[in-house]
């Protein structure tokens, strides 16, 4: 069945509220065991297989609904853009949290990208998927699954 109107998703003021901040990521895991970056052992834990320059970094959900990804980790890192250096920065799509859904989605000119919230509390943000982090990334075969947990900063 469709539609010939376009729903406004909802978005709670507290829980947008509540979302908005910075966040470290502190934790990337799967329920499946995986080996994404094909050592030959597979791990629930996925944070300790990647070395990517996104994993030293913290996710700033800003008020008027911009983000971007800091890099805290050290300059000139390989895994990193050609002269990236410490707080240097990668800015994410317009996001926007639908409570309803507890979907998290980033918007880009050519892309949306949405997550669910798997928990969400004063101190503690946990996504399901990690593609805006984990993308474009050939060490780890891609892989852009799992959960992503975050602490507040």
């Amino acid at each position: 069945m469709s539609s010939c109107t376009e729903e406004t998703p909802t978005v709670n003021d507290d829980s947008s509220a509540l979302i908005k901040g910075e966040w470290i990521l502190e934790d990337w895991y799967d329920s499946v065991p995986r080996d994404i970056n094909n050592d030959g052992e597979a791990s629930n834990n996925l944070f300790s297989q990647w070395n990517g320059c996104k994993k030293q970094s913290v996710l700033f959900l800003l008020d008027d609904r911009t983000g971007k990804i800091v890099y805290k980790g050290e300059s000139n890192n390989p895994k990193c853009p050609p002269g990236f250096e410490t707080n240097n920065f990668f800015r994410t799509g317009p996001w926007e949290y639908n409570e309803e859904s507890q979907l998290l989605t980033f918007r880009g000119d050519d892309y949306l990208d949405s997550y669910s919230v798997i928990e969400l509390s004063p101190n503690t943000l946990v996504l399901k998927g990690s593609g805006f982090l984990t993308c474009c990334d050939a060490s780890i075969s891609y892989f852009t699954g799992g959960y992503l947990k975050f602490r507040k900063e």
